[in-house]
């Protein structure tokens, strides 16, 4: 039996800034956008691979606000780089936010956070070359 993790969904205060951030970030591309009950949902790729899917707020809902902070549920999700202090720089240059500098691991992995839109913490990682 094969399972496969398909994507991400992020509910987004602003969806079109939201896909923006991470298309200038990270190199997404959006690949297609479409109704979703009373909102809209826009598809993201990165790196040739489907993975993210972004949607604002729906009538009737009312999401609770996101937060980096520690917590219960998914706490964060994570990219990994081989050049982390070159993606540092395009992002500090992009003014993104960083709630955790780059860093090296005991493991010799390098490591920092930053905030992405709707308070999502995402994870940068280098890993050692061998």
């Amino acid at each position: 039996m094969k399972v496969a993790l398909t994507h991400l969904h992020f509910r987004s205060a602003d969806p079109d800034a939201a896909a923006k951030w991470y298309c200038d970030n990270f190199g997404a591309e959006i690949t297609s956008e479409r109704p979703l009950s009373t909102t809209k949902s826009i598809q993201l790729e990165l790196d040739g691979e489907h993975m993210m899917t972004i949607s604002g707020r729906a009538e009737g809902e009312n999401p609770v606000a996101g937060s980096t902070e520690p917590r219960y549920g998914l706490d964060h999700f994570g990219f990994e780089t081989d050049d982390l202090t070159q993606l540092a720089a395009r992002l500090k240059s992009n003014n993104v936010k960083f709630n955790c500098e780059p860093w090296t691991m005991p493991s010799g992995s390098m490591v920092a956070f930053v905030v992405a839109p709707d308070e999502v913490s995402v994870e940068l990682i280098q890993r050692p070359t061998e």
